[in-house]
C-alpha cells in the first residue's frame, strides 16, 4: 500500500493490490511523500470509489472532512445497525460525514436551519428520529458542539435513504411525503383518526415504505389471480376504494401499482382500518 496522493495529515490516496483508496488515520500522511509506504496497523477508516463516488469526488470529501468527524459518523453507522439492522457502509458513513461537518460548521457560525419534514420524520420514522437525537447527543460528547435538535431530523433521514433507497436523498424526501399523504388520505376518506404510534400503524408505513423501494426498482408483486383479487375487493370495498386513491399517488418513474401490489395495499388498509374503529 503506497501513497499516490497526500490529501492531510489525517487522509492519503493509496494503491495497493485491491486498487485504488482513500484511507484515513491519526498523523498517516504526515510527512509522506508521493510512493512512500503506508503501514496497515496505522489505517482506521478505508474508503473506495464506487460508482455512485468516484476517486476525484472521493477525495475531495475526505480532504475537507476532519478524521474525528468520521469517526463520529462511523460509530452513528454502528449504532443504526445495532438498532434498525441497517448495513454498516461507506454508503451510510459518508453521506453522514459530509451533513456533520456541514452542521458543526453551521452551529460554530450560528446559522440555523430549517428542516421542513419535522413532524413527517416524527410520525413515520420514530425509530430513526430517536437515533437522531442520540447521534445529536453523541457529536456533543466526541466533538464538544451542541448542535441544533432539528439536526436529529436530517440523521433520521440519512438513516432512512440507507435503508430504503439508491443515490442521493432525493427519493427519501419524495417517499417520507407521499407517506404523509397516504395517511391523510385514508383518514379523510373514512373519517378516522389513525395513531402513528400504533403498531398498525407501524406496519403499515413499513409496507409502505418497501413498496416505495418496489416502485423504485421495478419489481412490483404480481401473480394473483383475478378470483383472489375480486374476493379482496368484495371483502373490503372501502379499504379497496382507498387504495385506488392511493394508487395515483405512488406513481414513481412513470410506475403506477400494478393491480396486484394494489390488492395487497388493499389488505393493509382493511387492518389498519379495523384498528383504528377497534381503539375508537
Amino acid at each position: 500500500m503506497r501513497v499516490t496522493r497526500v490529501l492531510n495529515n489525517n487522509a492519503v490516496m493509496v494503491d495497493s493490490a485491491d486498487g485504488v483508496a482513500i484511507v484515513l488515520g491519526r498523523a498517516i500522511g504526515y510527512g509522506k511523500r508521493q510512493g512512500d509506504a503506508i503501514d496497515p496497523a496505522a489505517v482506521t477508516e478505508r474508503f473506495v470509489p464506487d460508482t455512485i463516488t468516484p476517486i476525484d469526488r472521493l477525495a475531495a470529501l475526505l480532504a475537507d472532512t476532519p478524521l474525528e468527524i468520521v469517526r463520529v459518523a462511523r460509530e452513528i453507522a454502528e449504532l443504526a445497525h445495532a438498532r434498525l439492522d441497517v448495513r454498516v457502509s461507506q454508503a451510510l458513513v459518508l453521506p453522514l460525514a459530509d451533513h456533520l461537518a456541514f452542521a458543526v460548521a453551521r452551529s460554530r457560525s450560528g446559522t440555523d436551519f430549517d428542516y421542513p419534514l419535522r413532524w413527517e420524520v416524527a410520525q413515520l420514522y420514530p425509530q430513526e428520529l430517536s437515533l437522531g437525537r442520540d447521534a445529536v447527543d453523541l457529536v456533543r460528547r466526541r466533538l464538544g458542539v451542541q448542535l441544533a435538535d432539528d439536526e436529529a431530523v436530517a440523521v433520521a433521514m440519512h438513516v432512512v435513504n440507507a435503508q430504503f433507497a439508491s443515490a442521493g436523498m432525493g427519493p427519501t424526501l419524495e417517499m417520507t411525503t407521499k407517506l404523509n399523504r397516504i395517511i391523510g388520505v385514508i383518514e379523510m376518506e373514512l373519517g378516522i383518526v389513525i395513531d402513528r404510534d400504533s403498531m398498525r400503524a407501524a406496519r403499515f408505513i413499513t409496507h409502505l415504505r418497501y413498496l416505495f423501494v418496489r416502485l423504485q426498482t421495478r419489481k412490483q408483486f404480481a401473480g394473483e389471480s383475478s378470483e383472489v383479487r375480486d374476493s379482496v375487493i368484495r371483502a373490503y370495498p372501502e379499504a379497496h376504494h382507498c387504495a385506488e386513491r392511493i394508487r395515483y399517488l405512488l406513481t414513481v418513474n412513470e410506475q403506477s401499482l400494478s393491480d396486484d401490489e394494489v390488492v395487497y395495499l388493499t389488505l393493509h388498509i382493511a387492518r389498519l382500518i379495523e384498528g383504528a374503529r377497534t381503539e375508537r
